[in-house]
């Protein structure tokens, strides 16, 4: 007889039940068709990063409230995680949904939040886990507008009962995109700190008067393409593509801070064209008040930097500007401006960019105001070793990068804290913060010296970063928060802030709120 030989099953491709995995549109047709047969729709929404088995409990226990479980998703582009997440693609976020028995459809959204698909979808009921339960816990306060909707369509919102169990604490732990010696950082700030204390530090804030003072700065961004040397001349022709307008400086600033703050006053100085402050106040947010100091000797301080758009990379730069210091009747305006709007608030923030605003009869001003004084002084391309920190004479707080530490010491290669001490010592000043960008930051108090790691994981663009990072941490210097936690704020800052152009929005709040979870997860 002949051998038969054994049948094998089809060899799987790894991928899950592709029929599974749907647009918006064609869910909604699968849904109304459902909705006639009377079937009711239960619906589940989030990142969903790594399934774990608290994911599973979840879906089973959803999934016995109607005859349909379907999942959405948020795309890649709007998880708010912070840098380095998520950490599976949408892709594959879907195929690992698609897989579980119990799920019918899933699906990206294609929005934001989840407020929108579910006015699309209608569902009977939406699901969420029970650390949801407590909208007053939830950073995003997105729960509460996901509850009126579902409401709105005539559904319910509903919690699950499971064990719940978090996909950032498994990655942190068994995926994560840190070095060892971050791990080993991170681990250590969880022993101490919750989320929640840490979040409590920066929820405080939001009473603070703040008085911003220092130079406004237009960053103009113009994109353009390198097309080869020119026929005639040894210099490479490009051809330009479009232009962005930032509001920089201490405009940026301003926003930074208002994102945290409530009640923000920018004093700062334009020159004479009109359309230039109707700009500037358009890009503020609507709780920063503009007092603007007219120089109309003097332009507006513009930077023009030509980028190649495909890789942001920059090109060259052209400053626009009247660097020379402000006297007469300009000063004494902002002299004036200055002293009144000091006893109105609860701190003063001087960015100081060495650009002209801040003459030496205005920094001694600043440095005798009689409040808390946080204070930069930015090293730049007209300035190199001309605008140093020690021009004041004291502060409350400073932070700058280790390049204006070594120009305001004149000390090339110095240890980084001795450096710090020696000024630290000259100006009386309480917390002095140093930015060594990919190593991180260090800060030095009256205890000792904090070191906390560079937590970026993606960079788009430096520019503006150190600015986000001196905004925040300088009311959070004024209340007191503690050194090691000041230090690990400002990292996470600057981590959010080297992933935006230049200064095209401030940092969200929430996405600081939710990377701070994330990360101490």
């Amino acid at each position: 007889m002949p051998k038969v030989k054994n049948k094998k099953a089809p060899a799987s491709n790894g991928h899950a039940p592709s029929g599974k995995i749907k647009t918006l549109a064609e869910l909604e047709i699968v849904l109304k068709a459902s909705r006639k047969d009377g079937r009711k729709i239960v619906h589940c929404h989030g990142v969903f990063d790594l399934v774990h088995p608290g994911h599973i409990v979840h879906f089973r226990e959803a999934r016995k409230n109607g005859d349909l479980l379907i999942v959405t998703i948020t795309p890649d582009r709007w998880v708010n995680k912070g840098p380095g997440r998520p950490l599976f693609t949408e892709k594959l976020r879907l195929d690992s949904l698609a897989a579980l028995e119990m799920i019918d459809y899933v699906a990206l959204n294609e929005a934001p939040s989840a407020v929108e698909v579910i006015k699309r979808l209608k569902p009977d009921f939406y699901v969420k886990g029970g650390d949801y339960a407590d909208a007053k816990a939830d950073v995003t306060g997105k729960i509460v507008d996901e509850e009126n909707a579902v409401r709105s369509v005539g559904g319910k919102l509903i919690f699950t009962e499971g064990f719940t169990s978090s996909s950032s604490h498994l990655i942190n732990r068994l995926f994560s995109a840190y070095p060892v010696e971050t791990q080993e950082y991170l681990q250590g700030l969880r022993s101490i700190y919750s989320a929640d204390k840490i979040l409590g530090y920066l929820r405080k804030l939001s009473g603070l008067k703040v008085l911003i003072a220092g130079e406004a700065i237009l960053d103009q961004y113009s994109y353009c393409v390198a097309l080869g040397k020119t026929t005639k001349e040894t210099i490479v022709a490009s051809k330009f593509t479009h232009e962005e307008l930032f509001a920089g400086g201490a405009v940026a600033t301003a926003n930074h801070i208002a994102g945290f703050c409530k009640e923000v006053t920018l004093l700062t100085n334009l020159g004479p064209d009109p359309g230039e402050e109707k700009f500037v106040r358009s890009k503020l947010r609507p709780n920063v008040r503009l007092e603007v100091i007219r120089t109309p000797d003097r332009p507006t301080v513009r930077k023009q930097r030509y980028i190649d758009p495909n890789e942001l990379r920059k090109i060259f730069e052209i400053q626009y500007l009247n660097d020379t210091p402000i006297a007469g009747a300009v000063e004494a305006n902002m002299a004036k401006k200055l002293e009144r709007e000091c006893g109105r608030h609860d701190l003063l923030i001087v960015n100081d960019f060495g650009h002209g605003l801040m003459s030496q009869k205005l920094r001694e001003q600043a440095s005798r105001c009689g409040k808390f004084l946080a204070l930069n002084t930015q090293s730049n391309a007209a300035n190199h070793g001309f605008n140093a920190v020690t021009k004041y004479e004291r502060a409350d707080y400073i932070a700058i990068d280790e390049i204006e530490m070594r120009v305001a010491t004149s000390d090339k290669y110095g240890r980084i804290p001795d450096l710090a001490a020696g000024v630290k010592k000259r100006l009386s000043v309480g917390t002095f913060l140093v930015s060594r960008g990919p190593s991180g930051s260090v800060v030095l108090t009256s205890d000792g010296w904090h070191e906390a790691p560079a937590l970026a994981r993606r960079i788009v663009d430096r520019v503006g970063a150190g600015d986000a990072l001196f905004a925040v941490t300088s009311p959070c210097a004024f209340q007191g928060v503690p050194p090691d936690v000041l230090c690990f704020i400002g990292n996470c800052v600057g981590a959010l802030a080297v992933e935006i152009v230049g200064n095209r929005e401030p940092v969200d709040p929430v996405k600081l709120f939710k990377f701070v979870e994330t990360l101490l997860k």
